[in-house]
Parts: C-alpha cells; sequence; structure tokens
C-alpha cells in the first residue's frame, strides 16, 4: 500500500480529480510487474491455443478420470502419483484412439 504524503496531495491541482480523502492511497500487488507481463502475453490468439491444447486434456482428466475435481490422495508426493498415473491413462487412451489398439500394441512390443 502507498499512500501519498498529505504535503504533496494538498498542493496538487489535480487532487479534486483524483481523491476527495486527504491524501490518495494506492493499494498494489507484490508482483504487479509479473502479473501485467502474463497480462501482455495473454492475447487472444494465445488464449485459443491453450484452450484446444490444455483445457481440454486437463477437464478429462479432472471430471471423466477422476470423476470429481478433487484429489484423493494427500501430500504433494500424493498428488503427483495420482496426476502422473492419472496422465499416463489419458494418454495411453488418446494413443489408442489415433493409432488404434492393433498398432499400438505392435509399436509398443518388444522386439
Amino acid at each position: 500500500m502507498y499512500a501519498a504524503p498529505k504535503e504533496a496531495c494538498s498542493g496538487c491541482a489535480l487532487k479534486s480529480r483524483c481523491t476527495t480523502a486527504p491524501q490518495r492511497l494506492i493499494t498494489r500487488h507484490l508482483h504487479e510487474e509479473v502479473l501485467a507481463r502474463m497480462q501482455q502475453r495473454a492475447t487472444p490468439a494465445a488464449m485459443r491455443l491453450r484452450r484446444s491444447t490444455v483445457e481440454h486434456p486437463f477437464a478429462a482428466l479432472k471430471y471423466r478420470i477422476f470423476g470429481h475435481p478433487r484429489l484423493l490422495l494427500r501430500g504433494l508426493a500424493g498428488a503427483r502419483t495420482e496426476i502422473g498415473l492419472a496422465t499416463m491413462a489419458y494418454n495411453l487412451k488418446r494413443m489408442i484412439c489415433v493409432l488404434g489398439h492393433a498398432r499400438l500394441t505392435r509399436a509398443l512390443s518388444p522386439g
């Protein structure tokens, strides 16, 4: 939080357009610059790409594989394990849809 000195505000010609309080108070997030850079990168084209590549698999993992939006295992190690298994299951399911069961079995078989 930034509070302008009362002396600076009282002598300012724009004070009536800025604030009716004795001084101006400005609240900023600790990482305001990082948030602004992130907002600049979030163009409509980038967000469309993200929606088509990231959001669908995430929703599929969350609701179709888990069946509900919460993880079952506790702690960071448990969450990583659960997400890893769900991601592997999702990727195998996608490969079966793309390649077909027979082709995927041949590709994964040794030799």
